[in-house]
């Protein structure tokens, strides 16, 4: 994936509003400003993505074959449990929709949970925020944590589900990359860390379906008071 500083190759994730007054704060791509910025009023909260999916099913069968997943605290282990979370999904489905809505309530769970769904978008959106020449975003090694998804009624009684995907990144200087091919003794540590989470939340009885992304960063605060305090 491309690393440009401009948006000119795919549709805006994000309010553009929010993004200039962003990309602002990080212009001098220095540690301390992406973690100020990540712990400000501008990205602490749930930011509002498009409910839209372009996922199709088979697609998001291919990415729920690789994927560690969690139905109401139930986690699915072992080389059968695509088709166990499927099947426990298409038995909880059938307890409150009628049985003509069934398959395509279930495929609407299932293209929804895809992790090319979640992953796509917070890409894009950690790039919209912060991409720039000389910087590089990536997803950090080491995985991602289980999809959890929760399927039923909620406190009101209304049948819902509620999709959860968190995506750990890593924003990485081109320069440090650079070091790691030429220096054998050199380890390739980010910039800064960002965890993304996706939550996709679908109503049963209305049909709405509403989508946030939520940023942080797991890299202390102690750090940067740290910074500020050798800058004097």
């Amino acid at each position: 994936m491309s690393n440009n500083d401009n948006s000119e190759d795919f549709d805006a994730i994000l309010d553009p509003r929010l993004v200039q007054a962003v990309r602002k704060r990080v212009v001098s791509s220095r540690k301390a400003d992406f973690i100020e910025v990540l712990g400000s009023h501008l990205l602490r909260g749930r930011l509002p993505l498009s409910s839209h999916c372009d996922v199709d099913t088979a697609q998001a069968f291919r990415d729920a074959v690789r994927e560690d997943i969690m139905l109401n605290g139930v986690r699915f282990v072992g080389d059968h449990r695509t088709e166990a979370f499927v099947a426990a999904v298409k038995r909880i489905v059938q307890k409150f929709l009628p049985k003509d809505q069934c398959l395509e309530a279930s495929d609407r769970i299932m293209r929804r949970c895809s992790r090319t769904h979640s992953g796509t978008d917070s890409y894009f959106a950690l790039q919209e925020l912060f991409g720039a020449t000389g910087l590089l975003i990536k997803p950090r090694p080491g995985g991602t944590p289980p999809l959890d998804i929760r399927l039923g009624r909620d406190k009101t009684g209304s049948y819902k589900c509620r999709i959860s995907a968190s995506n750990l990144y890593g924003i990485y200087r081109h320069d440090d990359i650079e070091q790691l091919l030429t220096h054998n003794e050199h380890t390739l540590a980010p910039l800064v860390e960002i965890d993304t989470v996706i939550v996709e939340a679908m109503s049963f009885a209305t049909g709405e379906t509403t989508r946030t992304l939520s940023l942080r960063t797991p890299e202390p605060q102690e750090y940067l008071h740290a910074e500020v305090r050798e800058l004097f």
